[in-house]
C-alpha cells in the first residue's frame, strides 16, 4: 500500500512547486538562459534611519519596502535643524538600542545614557496637516514628514546632544520614487513608493562580495557597513559569484516575491562607519579599496562606489530567513 505523504513533506513540495512556477515566471519574462540560485540568509529592517538594525526571520515585501508585524523599514527618520539626522553626522546613534514590544504594539528605544526607554507606538496617527513638516534631503529635494510631537523630541534631544524631532513617514505624505533613480520603469510596480530610504524600497547585497572586498583589505568590515535589506548566498552546489548581483534582472525571493534590480547601489560616506568601535574609520575604508575597482557604469552612478543593488517591487510576496532565490539575468 502507498503511504500517505507526511504533512512536512506535503509543504516541502508545494513551496518547491511554488519556486518553479516563479522562476519559470521570471525566465519567461526576460528570456533569459541564465540564473542564479542561492538562499536568503539575512533579513534586515531599519525602523529608524541611520538607525539600529533589525534582524528577522520573515516579513512581507510591499511597494515601500519590508514590513514586519507593524514595522516598516525606515518608517521614521530623526530630523535636526535642517535636515536628517545619520550616523555619519552624530556617531550617538551607534549606542541606540531598539526592540519590539508586541503587547503594546511600540517600538522601544534603550540608550546607555539615559534612564528611562523611549516608546512609541507604531499605530498610525489620525493625520493633522499641522503636524506635517519638511526638511531638505540630501540633495537640495524637500521632504515632507509627520511631527510626532514633543515628548519623543525631548527624549531623543537629550540622548542625541541637539535639537531632533521625530518624523514619521505617514500613508498621506509618502514619496515617489525618483524617476531619475529607477531605469527601466517597466518592472516596477506602479503604486512603488518609499518612506525615508534615499533612492529604492530595497537593498540587496552578498555574501561572496562581502568576502572578495574583506581579501582585499587588512581590517575587515561586516555586512552592517552597507545596511542591507536581504543578505543571499549560496546553497548547496550553487554558487554566488562576487558582484554576479550587478547582472540580475528580476528577482524571485520565497514563493511569490518577485523584485526588479534597478541599478548597482552607490555608496556615501555611511561606510565609514566602524560599527564595533563606535567611530568613522580615519582611512576611509573600505571605500578607499571600492574605488579602485568597483565603479558604476549608468547615467549619473557613473564613476561612484557601487556595491550591493538598489531593488523595487514587481510582486508581493511573503518572506522568510532560509528561502529559496533566483536571480535571472541577461546573456549576451
Amino acid at each position: 500500500m502507498m503511504s500517505t505523504p507526511s504533512r512536512e513533506m506535503t509543504g516541502a513540495l508545494v513551496l518547491g512547486a511554488g519556486m518553479l512556477l516563479v522562476a519559470g515566471y521570471v525566465l519567461y519574462k526576460r528570456k533569459s538562459k541564465s540564473y542564479s540560485v542561492g538562499k536568503l540568509s539575512q533579513l534586515i529592517l531599519y525602523p529608524i534611519k541611520s538607525g539600529p538594525p533589525m534582524h528577522v526571520q520573515s516579513a512581507e515585501c510591499l511597494e515601500t519596502g519590508l514590513k514586519y508585524k507593524q514595522i516598516y523599514d525606515r518608517q521614521f527618520a530623526l530630523i535636526g535643524k535642517t535636515t536628517f539626522i545619520s550616523i555619519r553626522t552624530n556617531l550617538r546613534l551607534l549606542k541606540l538600542k531598539i526592540n519590539y514590544d508586541e503587547d503594546t504594539n511600540s517600538l522601544i528605544l534603550e540608550a546607555p545614557t539615559m534612564t528611562a526607554a523611549l516608546s512609541i507606538p507604531l499605530q498610525v496617527p489620525e493625520y493633522d496637516p499641522s503636524k506635517v513638516k519638511s526638511f531638505m534631503w540630501y540633495d537640495n529635494r524637500e521632504t515632507l514628514y509627520f511631527d510626532y510631537g514633543d515628548t519623543y523630541s525631548k527624549w531623543l534631544s537629550e540622548f542625541l546632544e541637539e535639537e531632533c524631532r521625530l518624523g514619521y513617514a505617514h500613508p498621506e505624505i509618502v514619496r515617489e520614487i525618483n524617476p531619475e533613480m529607477v531605469y527601466n520603469h517597466t518592472a516596477v510596480h506602479p503604486d512603488s513608493k518609499i518612506l525615508f530610504s534615499n533612492t529604492h524600497p530595497f537593498m540587496i547585497a552578498t555574501q561572496a562580495s562581502l568576502d572578495d572586498l574583506n581579501e582585499r583589505l587588512e581590517d575587515k568590515v561586516t555586512m552592517n557597513s552597507f545596511r542591507p535589506n536581504f543578505v543571499i548566498t549560496g546553497e548547496g552546489n550553487s554558487v554566488i559569484e562576487p558582484y554576479i548581483e550587478d547582472s540580475w534582472r528580476e528577482i524571485c525571493v520565497g514563493p511569490d516575491a518577485v523584485l526588479y534590480n534597478s541599478r548597482a547601489c552607490p555608496r556615501c560616506p555611511m561606510i565609514y562607519v566602524d560599527y564595533d568601535n563606535h567611530k568613522m574609520r580615519d582611512n576611509k575604508e573600505p571605500m578607499t579599496t571600492l574605488l579602485r575597482y568597483r565603479r558604476g557604469t549608468v547615467r549619473k552612478d557613473k564613476s561612484k562606489t557601487v556595491f550591493g543593488i538598489n531593488v523595487t517591487l514587481i510582486k508581493h510576496g511573503r518572506i522568510s530567513v532560509g528561502d529559496k532565490f533566483v536571480a535571472a539575468y541577461a546573456t549576451a
